[in-house]
């Protein structure tokens, strides 16, 4: 026995589902294409949320750099002011008569034999002034009277030669050289003098340099 659908419905209605089929298929491709697109707006949402985190890090770091940067720039600036500073007090103090080094040289030079009974210093004022035409082109800075008590004219020899082995003195002079008694005791009174070469400064004494 064969079995016959028979389609009671008119024809027209069939014509009209048969026309409404592309339209849902249509329809059911743009919702999936909005859901995907409404996918894709959430993961691009996600992800600009995340950069923004991490601009927002990077840019608490960069703050926190530069503010490591300014307190490190303080530092440089007192280098640089110490610098300077040192830099000035070698300056204005490289034409300085070390005094101390001149004693510290004489003490070293005096004969075992021979005593100081006095000493005093000048300095001279323009110690820049260029060496005087006929002289062994050392500047003079000052001078040093020395006097003192040993025993003979030969120990007085002795003394002036010892002098003139200083490197910051020049032009070693006797003015006086006389026999004298202590006690019973024969002796020799001289009074001598040294000028000041420009060794005699700081500039041209080894380790002389000094701290602001």
């Amino acid at each position: 026995m064969t079995t016959r659908r028979i389609n009671l419905l008119p024809p027209e209605r069939a014509e009209r589902r048969r026309a409404r089929q592309p339209t849902a298929t249509i329809v059911a491709a743009g919702v999936v294409l909005v859901v995907l697109l409404a996918l894709v707006f959430v993961a691009e949402v996600f992800r600009l949320n995340g950069q923004k985190h991490s601009l927002e890090t990077q840019q608490a770091t960069n703050a926190d750099l530069q503010s490591q940067v300014a307190q490190l720039s303080q530092f440089q600036q007192l280098e640089t002011q110490l610098r300077q500073k040192k830099t000035l007090l070698t300056n204005l103090t490289s034409d300085e008569v070390r005094w101390s080094v001149i004693l510290a040289d004489l003490s070293l030079v005096i004969p075992s034999d021979t005593w100081l009974t006095n000493l005093t210093a000048t300095e001279t004022a323009n110690s820049a002034a260029p060496p005087a035409p006929g002289t062994t082109g050392a500047v003079t800075l000052g001078s040093i009277q020395l006097s003192g008590t040993t025993f003979s004219h030969l120990d007085v020899a002795k003394w002036l030669t010892r002098l003139a082995g200083v490197d910051a003195f020049t032009n070693s002079y006797l003015s006086l050289s006389s026999k004298n008694v202590i006690g019973v005791t024969n002796v020799v009174n001289f009074n001598s003098s040294v000028q000041l070469s420009d060794q005699a400064l700081r500039r041209n004494q080894p380790g002389a340099e000094r701290a602001p």
